[in-house]
Parts: C-alpha cells; structure tokens; sequence
C-alpha cells in the first residue's frame, strides 16, 4: 500500500518532534531549488512554543508568492535546523503557477497511471521541451553573435592590411618618382655646366683652349633651355635688343630646343642597359 502523501504542517510536526534528534528544533528554513544551488526564502528561528499549521501557511505564502511570476513548476525544501549550521531534516515540494502542488486530481501530481497523470507527465515533458529549446536558441544566438564579431574584427583586420599596402606602395612610387625627377635636375645641370665649360675655360685662361665658336655654340645651347621667347621680347622691350636680333636669336634657340627635344627621344627609344646586356651574353 501507497505511504500517504505528507503535507507541510505534518512534516513541521514531525521536524518539532522528532524522537531521534539530540537536541530540539531551532530553526525551520524555505529554500527555492535552483539549476544550480538554491536559494533562500525565509528563515524561522523556533524559540518557544509554536503552532504547526500557522506555521506551515507562513512558509506555503512566502513560497507561493516567491514563485508567482516564475514560469513552469519550481521546486523547493522545508529544512529544518537542530542547534547546527547544517539541516538535519528536509521536505521537498513544488509549486506551479504561484500555487502549491498536491496529490490526487491535481495534474502536477506524480505521474500516475490516470489521466490525471498523463497530463502531468505532457506538461511537464512540453516544459522541459520548451525549454531545452530556449536553452538550444540562445546558444545558437550566441554563437552567431559571437561568429558575426569575429568576422567584422577579419575584415577590419584585412582592411588595415590593404590600406597599409596600399599606402606603402604610393609612398615607394613618389619616392621613385622624386629620386627620377632629381635624377633628371642633375643631369641637366650637368649637361649645362658641360657646355658652359668651354666658354669658362678660355675666360679663366685667357688663351682659346677650346674654339671659341664651339664654345658659343654650347653657351647657345645652354641658354636656349632657361631662355624663354617672351624673355627675348622683354629684352627688345628694353632696348638691349632691336626686333631682327630678336628673330635671330629666338630662331637660334628655337633649334637648339628642337634639337634637345630630339636627343631626349632617341635616348627613350633605346632599350634598357640590362637589356642590352643580356642580349650581348
């Protein structure tokens, strides 16, 4: 035969009154059972005469509305205390929908073979259901959080990098640009120091070293790359130069451009030492 279901006054009877303790009941306790630990309700130290089933409303209230807003079925622990730290006496019980859970026809009952059973037994397999799904949708949420933050911090990652090498790339072609414009400066200057050599040689020697109309040619030539037309029409504007010199010189320098102009093309369409170089080997 089935033992009968003990409710909470009987149980605080018996806690009050057990033969088998050492020592009298100090203190009865209502904890809420958690996934993971519990937590406490309400604790009452016994210090004189009590009454079991005020008692046992007290702790059933302060159970049932700590649960009132919770969810599903939740569990909880009478505890009871003799004179230590650590409880000597427990009774656990439910509570659904912010009212306590009994035997009989209620549907939050053991799962008995009886209607009444089964329905317990679905609701408490849709609750578990429900929320293994919960469980199942937040970690599933979390994971694609946490997928989508690692995938932004890449392509951050992978735009620093191509914004760094694109970067370092126009920094080396102004540099090549720079030094190939240098280059260049210094060529010229060297090439209009050379032709101005000549002229400067016979000045400082004062004898004709180098002929003097090859020389004038080179100082031509070099005056002719600084000397621009609207410079020689300043000139006749001043006075230093009347219009036909002007024409004459204009034309002299005019050639001496066309003529550099057609030097430097003829360098561009030679190939490359290296080239040349190899072609030789």
């Amino acid at each position: 035969m089935a033992r009968k279901r003990i409710t909470i006054e009987q149980w605080i009877i018996e806690a009050l009154s057990d033969p088998d303790k050492s020592k009298p009941c100090t203190a009865l306790s209502c904890v809420h059972v958690k996934s993971v630990g519990q937590e406490e309700v309400h604790t009452k130290q016994i210090t004189g005469p009590v009454q079991p089933k005020e008692l046992a409303e007290f702790f059933i209230a302060r159970a049932t509305g700590f649960a009132q807003d919770l969810a599903g079925i939740q569990n909880f622990r009478m505890l009871a205390f003799y004179g230590s730290d650590e409880p000597q006496a427990a009774l656990p019980f439910t509570v659904a929908d912010g009212e306590l859970t009994g035997g009989g026809e209620s549907p939050y009952a053991k799962h008995e073979p009886t209607q009444a059973g089964i329905l317990g037994q679905l609701m408490k397999h849709n609750e578990q259901t429900m929320g293994m799904l919960l469980d199942l949708t937040k970690t599933l949420v979390v994971q694609s959080v946490q997928h989508e933050a690692t995938m932004r911090q890449e392509v951050n990652e992978a735009q620093m990098i191509v914004r760094d090498v694109i970067m370092n790339m126009r920094k080396e072609a102004h540099d090549m640009k720079m030094a190939e414009l240098k280059f260049q400066q210094t060529s010229e200057d060297r090439r209009l120091l050379g032709k101005a050599l000549p002229a400067i040689i016979n000045q400082l020697t004062g004898r004709e070293l180098v002929p003097q109309s090859f020389a004038d040619t080179e100082l031509l030539d070099a005056m002719a790359m600084k000397v621009k037309p609207q410079m020689i029409q300043q000139l006749v504007g001043l006075g230093v130069l009347d219009q036909q010199e002007a024409t004459i010189l204009t034309a002299r320098f005019a050639k001496a451009v066309e003529d550099r102009k057609k030097e430097q093309e003829a360098l561009k369409s030679l190939p490359p030492e290296e080239d040349s170089n190899n072609a030789e080997t």
